[in-house]
């Protein structure tokens, strides 16, 4: 049986993103978002969620590139000049692998992030992070944790068939096999030890090598290649309302994701739209 999680991440990120995502939702294929909870139109964003019941969301942990729930005081060398985290993914990755007195603050802080999803959402069934920085060896060490505190069910794992991307999509593929070996690497140590708590995850996913360059027709090349079990897609739209316009890229995956091609693409194949709620339910029955 083929099943499919459509989710969009940076939920809440500003007004532009919450309107494609909501968009995507009610005249799409999206059923499940990821919110960052620090963001100016996070509230915003509970606020649609709660008006559109049948969205999952789940939290889009943010410790690179984004605002943090803590005062910068207390997270240090995480956060710039600015006040906000480190904005190079590059920086950020080696200073919070080689600097541990950071563990302490950064577990401080995104206990703040899951605790602030709780009081906007009110329910929590699945963790990812922005920029999939959930599975660096820090960051996932204490999500973990954290998911088995709060009965937080799924963890996304960010490992993709890269060869199936590069037979759609052949751009980058020096990048893409880099970003393949690093990502599977991360995603095995944090499978293991999502298993030994109990945690689940999909069984695959697409979206990390092709990141901000989608289009209709690799959507629906992935589509007719998922196979049995259940597969994450993950996208990150957003529409133009009138202020700033978002990227080109961003509008483009607001019209893919309520696209009837790609729509039929997946009633073709015999998939069936779920949920990271059914994902959970599932892990319960078993």
């Amino acid at each position: 049986m083929k099943r499919l999680i459509v989710n969009a991440d940076d939920f809440g990120l500003s007004p532009e993103v919450n309107a494609g995502i909501t968009r995507a939702h009610r005249d799409g294929i999206l059923r499940s978002a990821s919110l960052m909870v620090a963001e100016p139109a996070a509230r915003a964003a509970a606020e649609l969620a709660r008006d559109n019941p049948e969205l999952d969301v789940g939290l889009h942990a943010v410790v690179c590139r984004g605002r943090s729930m803590l005062d910068g005081s207390r997270l240090g060398a995480a956060v710039g000049a600015s006040g906000e985290f480190i904005e190079s993914p590059v920086a950020a990755g080696m200073r919070y692998f080689f600097d541990r007195s950071l563990r302490a603050a950064m577990t401080d802080e995104l206990r703040a992030q899951v605790e602030r999803h709780l009081e906007l959402v009110g329910y929590l069934n699945h963790i990812d992070g922005h920029l999939n920085f959930h599975v660096h060896p820090l960051f996932a060490d204490i999500l973990v944790n954290l998911a088995v505190e709060y009965k937080v069910p799924c963890i996304r794992l960010p490992r993709e068939r890269v060869m199936t991307t590069l037979r759609l999509r052949r751009d980058n593929a020096t990048r893409k096999l880099v970003e393949s070996a690093i990502f599977r690497t991360l995603s095995r140590r944090t499978r293991r030890m999502m298993t030994e708590r109990g945690l689940t995850s999909t069984d695959a996913l697409f979206g990390l090598h092709q990141s901000g360059n989608l289009s209709e027709d690799y959507v629906v090349g992935v589509i007719d290649r998922i196979r049995d079990g259940t597969t994450e897609l993950y996208f990150h739209p957003a529409a133009d309302i009138g202020g700033t316009p978002p990227t080109p890229a961003a509008q483009l995956e607001v019209e893919i994701l309520t696209s009837p091609r790609v729509h039929n693409a997946i009633v073709r194949n015999g998939i069936e739209l779920i949920t990271f709620a059914d994902l959970a339910k599932d892990k319960l029955a078993a």
